[in-house]
């Protein structure tokens, strides 16, 4: 994998070096069910990925021999993981609305279409640019940010009607939660940066030596505007099953 240049790696860890003591911070603050399954599910899910990371001789030859599928079906593996610790926290604390559903199957039929294609399109991206380990870090938490922050907390309430204040939750947003969603998407992208970087030192894959581009990693969001559509239309079934 690329080095990360300097200014990159000094954005990273003071953005997570933010994003942790804004997180204590508002546990002192307020140790509401929800404050606390928030910051649990967050540092589980930086945890796992470093669990991985700690054990990759175990998992990383293995995957590296066929890398692209293996980085794929890693990543959304470990994106119904995360999914599943988010729901498994919130009914221990009896929180409310953070999971997509109380439901752990409704919960992955809501949510893993996005998953699935979010992490098929990446890996296809970090084949051919090979960003650094901090840039693909950066990247899932923009992917986040783009899912849960801006269609899952904008655009849906606001066509709902529930949406206050999108000012407020747009500074939230890109000031504090972004750096918080770093550990929560780490294992959907770096795990599978890890298998691809490996079978290029395998020779498995071919080496890219060309500077990373920017523009690639956008393309994710592309397919976040056709989850929308799918996410309206679950709206729209479940008003219909509601008025019944």
């Amino acid at each position: 994998m690329r080095s990360s240049p300097r200014w990159l790696r000094w954005l990273f860890f003071a953005g997570i070096a933010w994003g942790e003591v804004a997180l204590g911070i508002s546990l002192i603050s307020d140790r509401s069910p929800r404050n606390l399954t928030l910051a649990i599910s967050i540092e589980a899910s930086g945890a796992y990925t470093l669990l991985l990371h700690l054990a990759r001789r175990a998992w990383l030859p293995w995957l590296a021999r066929r890398p692209v599928a293996g980085a794929t079906a890693l990543g959304i593996f470990n994106a119904a993981v995360v999914e599943a610790l988010f729901l498994a926290v919130q009914t221990a604390f009896g929180a409310r609305g953070i999971a997509a559903s109380e439901n752990l199957f409704m919960d992955w039929l809501i949510t893993m279409p996005w998953y699935a294609g979010m992490v098929w399109i990446f890996v296809r991206v970090q084949r051919r640019e090979r960003y650094s380990a901090a840039a693909v870090l950066l990247w899932g938490a923009a992917y986040e940010a783009g899912a849960d922050g801006t269609v899952g907390g904008m655009i849906m309430p606001a066509i709902v009607g529930t949406l206050a204040d999108p000012l407020g939750h747009l500074v939230f947003l890109f000031v504090l939660a972004f750096w918080q969603f770093i550990p929560v998407y780490s294992s959907m992208v770096l795990p599978p940066a890890l298998v691809l970087d490996a079978a290029a030192k395998g020779c498995v894959e071919p080496v890219v030596s060309r500077p990373a581009r920017f523009p690639p990693g956008l393309k994710p969001f592309a397919w976040l505007a056709i989850y929308s559509v799918f996410l309206l239309l679950v709206l729209v079934v479940k008003g219909i099953a509601g008025r019944r």
